[in-house]
């Protein structure tokens, strides 16, 4: 006999399914044309969308609330206020910090958008010290700028590329003419796998949990 497959119970087993099915449904309606995304914006929106129906259908008591929210007020991340392109929770159990890119080949600006990603990554760390059980960083792109491995510039400084993986507890930094003075430190490591899928690549990566949560 076939053994039964339910929803786990646990709450950070939950919520790595509500993150793992939302991210699979976004990816596929976004390949097949559901939704118009050209900008980070409307990334943002129906992702959260689709994050808020999975999450109501992963409340398995009457007791089980799930909530998401766009653009969090986080204040002194390095001290400025930081605000998050998404949020969700089960209330009163875990939380999860989110942040997106949206980057296309046409928009250019490589360099920067490598910059940035390391800067989303080491906030969400920041976040998930004492705010949060969880961060998830999301990367959207067509441009194989970011998945090739550089060999010279800010690429070999803030590499990307499929495969690379960043050393635990480094300084990242750069001079960049309009990221001038950028410095980033990530405590963990981070492997960047990329998935591609017609002309996109796509890009999960997981801040590790530091609070404990409820069973």
């Amino acid at each position: 006999m076939n053994g039964i497959t339910t929803i786990p119970f646990d709450y950070n087993k939950r919520l790595d399914n509500v993150m793992t099915v939302a991210w699979n449904v976004f990816k596929s309606q976004f390949i097949h044309n559901r939704h118009f995304i050209a900008t980070e914006a409307p990334f943002q929106h129906h992702f959260a969308d689709i994050i808020r129906q999975v999450g109501n259908l992963h409340c398995l008591t009457r007791e089980d609330v799930f909530l998401v929210d766009l653009e969090t007020q986080c204040k002194d991340i390095k001290g400025k206020t930081k605000y998050l392109d998404i949020t969700c929770e089960f209330v009163n159990q875990i939380d999860c910090a989110i942040e997106l890119k949206f980057k296309k080949a046409s928009q250019g600006a490589q360099d920067h958008g490598r910059i940035d990603i390391y800067v989303d990554i080491e906030a969400l760390e920041l976040v998930c010290q004492d705010k949060f059980h969880v961060g998830k960083f999301y990367v959207i792109t067509d441009s194989t700028a970011y998945v090739n491995q550089s060999k010279v510039g800010v690429g070999t400084v803030f590499p990307t590329h499929h495969g690379h993986t960043t050393e635990p507890n480094k300084e990242f930094w750069t001079n960049s003419k309009g990221r001038e003075h950028v410095k980033v430190n990530l405590k963990n490591s981070y492997t960047f796998n990329w998935e591609k899928i017609d002309k996109w690549y796509f890009l999960e990566l997981t801040i590790n949990i530091n609070k404990p949560t409820k069973k």
